[in-house]
């Protein structure tokens, strides 16, 4: 009977998660979905499987990065492998992985809650509109990837442990609770498995990093009736081999796989970057945005302004500074007596600490960083909500069961409704980027992307007035994209001395931005007929890309065009050797050369 009431409710939750994210299956890609897949060439084949293993992210696109995400890259590897850049596929899979995850957390927290409190929580995670961000933006698959494996390694390691318990009323989490654990050597495999799954999800998202200490709160939650110090221990004990892989990719990321300064997202210093207190005093008010979010899931949107904060007496700073102290005293005082308060409030902070401040980031607050923090407010809402129900329906308060039925049917469909019009918006990136600029005007990203758009579709006043606007503002003179981008526009409409003028302003803003290079070279050539100068520029860019072919093949191309065999051979020579087999039709343009100068 419990397991038939499972699967029922497994379907539900399928039928309601699947009906919400229909409405993303065609939205195109777009935003860094250009860097991460559509202009990313490792994503283009699976020959680069070296290249994804041991590069980062948008090195396939030319650019240098902070991440590290082989396992995400393979993913997108293999949907381009099916359908190209088609859309449908890429959110059908990220649509996929939400699902898994409300499922996921449903098998879980039945384990140890009731099924209607399970079934809540579950409900609640999969339908929230914050986590739209997470699911229709496929750059930002990490998330739900990520905690998939994350759940699945939790799921193998329960399994290992083998608990077997008995059923109540609505389930009490409390030392009287307690869970009772056979280990049997035959299922050790359950123990492998979950090593697999954790691996798999640090290779998705770096933050997967801290499972040993999720793995923690799950067992002094749920399988032990100690006291909090001894409890701490043992679950440090169980957990050790895990804390291994977390040491073991924490020293590789810092050696072999730190491909920019991985502890500071910030290539110049400021007060944010330096300063602890200012970034902990600035996440606590982060923190009172992220409950508003959570509470009232209205004006939800990407690349949020938001102020730095550096004095404690701040009425967003120190309210959130009271919240986390309230929340601290409630999970120790009920530590005994409600263990759902130190498992689900470890567990949203915990999930929170990588994007804290802690270690300095290069924003202060993002939707998506929701994403894994909402499983412990779900299932804490979950257990109370069900806790209310049993009260109500035991005293007979039929009344009152029926208002608050009604009550959390329409809360439940607000947020529904909710993340339905985020995924109609996400379908359309112009209006997507319009509505970001309503609520932060002054982000040269979101302004570069949008005049970009506007560009694409022939609206070049607008677009040439806000690539302008975003070089004016406040934040313009430390982006090179702006720039670049307007001088592309200038190019394609035959302003070649002020494209030039753009390009190199580009450079001066971003030694290390190669497209402007790029751009830079060929108007020099193909357009002034200055072939000194354009053989410098790419000169310069070689220094930049040294592991790209097509560099070495167009300097080739122009010390040819300048009767410089010499050089022409020595840069397609170095061409072929760095491409060796990667760019297969470069390759043949080279050998092509090679033998008609040779």
């Amino acid at each position: 009977m419990a397991e038939r009431k499972n699967l029922i409710l497994i379907i539900i939750l399928i039928f309601i998660g699947f009906f919400i994210y229909t409405f993303n299956l065609n939205n195109p890609l777009f935003w860094d979905d250009d860097e991460w897949i559509k202009g990313n060439i490792f994503v283009h084949s699976l020959s680069y499987l070296k290249e994804i293993f041991t590069q980062n992210v948008e090195a396939g696109f030319g650019l240098s990065s902070n991440y590290y995400r082989p396992f995400l890259l393979l993913s997108f590897a293999f949907n381009y492998l099916i359908h190209g850049i088609q859309p449908f596929g890429y959110h059908l899979v990220s649509n996929g992985f939400h699902i898994a995850n409300g499922i996921l957390i449903f098998i879980l927290l039945t384990k140890f809650l009731s099924f209607r409190a399970s079934f809540i929580a579950s409900l609640l995670f999969l339908i929230h509109p914050a986590q739209t961000e997470a699911v229709s933006y496929i750059s930002g698959r990490g998330d739900p990837m990520s905690v998939f494996f994350i759940l699945s390694a939790l799921w193998l390691f329960i399994k290992f442990l083998n608990p077997v318990r008995g059923r109540e009323g609505p389930q009490r989490i409390s030392a009287s609770n307690g869970v009772n654990i056979k280990i049997s050597k035959s299922r050790n495999v359950f123990l492998s498995l979950s090593f697999v799954s954790m691996f798999f999800a640090v290779l998705s998202r770096e933050t997967a990093i801290l499972f040993p200490l999720f793995l923690m709160i799950f067992y002094i939650s749920f399988f032990t009736k100690e006291k909090f110090v001894p409890a701490l221990k043992k679950s440090f004990i169980i957990s050790f081999p895990f804390w291994f892989i977390s040491v073991v990719y924490l020293i590789l990321r810092l050696t072999v796989f730190n491909f920019q300064n991985t502890l500071n997202f910030y290539t110049q210093s400021n007060i944010y970057s330096e300063n602890l207190f200012y970034r902990l005093f600035t996440f606590g008010a982060v923190l009172i945005e992220y409950f508003k979010i959570i509470f009232w899931p209205l004006g939800l949107h990407m690349e949020r302004d938001f102020p730095i904060f550096i004095s404690l007496f701040h009425w967003p700073v120190w309210l959130g500074v009271i919240a986390v102290l309230s929340i601290l005293y409630l999970v120790f005082r009920f530590y005994h007596k409600e263990k759902i308060w130190f498992f689900s409030w470890s567990w949203f902070f915990v999930a929170l600490a990588p994007v804290s401040g802690i270690i300095p980031i290069n924003a202060f607050i993002y939707e998506h960083w929701l994403y894994a923090p909402l499983i412990g407010f779900a299932t804490f809402a979950g257990f109370y909500i069900d806790r209310l129900l049993y009260f109500l329906k035991s005293k007979n308060y039929s009344v009152y069961y029926f208002l608050f039925t009604i009550f959390l049917t329409v809360c439940f469909s607000f947020f529904a409704v909710q993340t339905i019009r985020r995924n109609i918006l996400w379908g359309n990136p112009v209006r997507f980027y319009e509505d970001i600029l309503k609520y932060s005007p002054s982000s040269v990203r979101i302004m570069t992307n949008l005049a970009n758009l506007y560009s694409a579709r022939g609206d070049l006043v607008r677009a040439e007035d806000l690539f302008k606007k975003a070089i004016e503002s406040e934040d313009g003179s430390i982006f090179a994209q702006p720039y670049y981008n307007l001088g592309n526009l200038y190019r394609d409409t035959g302003r070649i001395d002020e494209a030039i003028e753009q390009y190199k302003k580009a450079i001066e803003t971003d030694p290390n931005f190669p497209f402007a290079y790029q751009n830079l070279a060929v108007s020099y050539i193909n357009n002034k007929q200055n072939l000194v100068e354009g053989a410098k520029v790419l000169e310069r860019l070689k220094k930049i890309q040294t592991g790209n072919p097509r560099v070495y093949y167009n300097l080739g191309l122009v010390y040819l065009a300048m009767n410089d065999l010499e050089k022409a051979i020595e840069n397609l020579e170095l061409g072929l050797g760095v491409s060796s087999g990667r760019d297969i039709e470069i390759e043949k343009a080279i050998n092509d050369i090679l033998e008609r100068i040779k």
